[in-house]
């Protein structure tokens, strides 16, 4: 994963189990992602006879896991393509042994899905242990439950390599439900780079996250939302994705520095803008300089500036007699 302190916004285009079983479909998603400028494409490691005792699995549990689940002999092949198109593979492993397969095939980043950072301690561990760039969600979590992810994957990781991603795990997450200035606590807690796993309908969310701090934003792409499946329906279409990424990109040069920095225009303009003091009407000679004696307009000419008024003007005494509409000048 590329750094996350460069200003570069790092965006996972979430594949998710938006394949549909079809190895070409994700293959299509890949390309997709990479030719509307994601940095990163995610998958789920999900295998239904990894996640639940083969003595609770019901009918239900197996219609669902046809659908999403991804296929371990697709890691080789997908990591493969991933290299070729240039763009990052991560996966969210949800099972130990996907976190082995993931390693094997060289996987540079991690992703802890929000169930696993609240019920999976042993993964966390594992991945803290791999010395793998770490991406963790925080959906499902309360502090109590952060606080406790963190510390343990610090006793076993270097957390200079984690990430944590602000998220509400509501699909669609409600406008009123995404909690955005949460991205400001995370990054001052906790000390890490910070992000945002979206699940919002749109666009703006994730936009307005990088402004608030996101490093990095993960979210769901689909080739239609009229594909069947549980995570086509909230997810972006390309073109919509695409809008997103050059909004992003917008936003990172709106945000500039934390350093106040005038531009070539201002610094060629802003002299015509300055109130120049002007004499009221005529004075004459001995005559004591008040407010009531001074207009003020924006000249070609170098007078006394109107920040030096006070000192320059206020209550000296007049050597010659002035004119009305006359500039003032040093040494009047």
């Amino acid at each position: 994963m590329a750094n996350c302190n460069t200003g570069h916004v790092f965006i996972i285009a979430e594949i998710g189990s938006n394949h549909n079983q079809d190895i070409t479909q994700a293959f299509e998603l890949m390309d997709t992602a990479k030719q509307i400028g994601a940095d990163a494409v995610k998958f789920q490691s999900l295998k239904l006879e990894k996640l639940i005792s083969p003595s609770e699995i019901t009918r239900n549990d197996v219609e669902l896991f046809k659908k999403i689940q991804l296929q371990e002999e697709w890691y080789s092949e997908i990591f493969a393509y991933a290299h070729k198109l240039d763009i990052e593979c991560i996966s969210a492993p949800t099972y130990l042994q996907a976190l082995d397969l993931l390693i094997q095939f060289g996987a540079n980043t991690i992703k802890i899905a929000s169930p696993q950072t609240y019920g999976f301690p042993e993964l966390i561990k594992q991945v803290a242990l791999s010395k793998i760039n770490a991406i963790m969600s925080t959906g499902y979590c309360g502090e109590r439950e952060i606080d406790r992810a963190v510390q343990l994957y610090k006793k076993y990781g270097n957390v200079k390599k984690l990430t944590l991603l602000h998220c509400t795990s509501q699909y669609p997450t409600e406008v009123n439900n995404a909690n955005l200035n949460y991205i400001k606590t995370l990054k001052d807690k906790y000390g890490t780079a910070v992000g945002y796993s979206d699940h919002t309908s749109g666009i703006i969310a994730p936009v307005a996250a990088v402004a608030l701090g996101a490093s990095v934003i993960e979210k769901h792409i689909t080739l239609s939302r009229n594909m069947e499946g549980p995570d086509h329906y909230f997810a972006l279409e390309p073109k919509e994705f695409q809008k997103m990424v050059l909004n992003i990109r917008q936003t990172e040069s709106l945000l500039g520095t934390t350093e106040k920095k005038l531009t070539a225009f201002e610094k060629n303009f802003r002299e015509s803008v300055i109130m120049y003091p002007y004499s009221k009407h005529a004075m004459g000679k001995g005559e004591i300089i008040t407010a009531d004696d001074i207009l003020y307009y924006r000249s070609k000419r170098t007078g006394v500036s109107p920040w030096d008024v006070e000192q320059k003007l206020l209550g000296k005494i007049l050597d010659g007699s002035i004119p009305e509409n006359h500039q003032f000048h040093e040494m009047e």
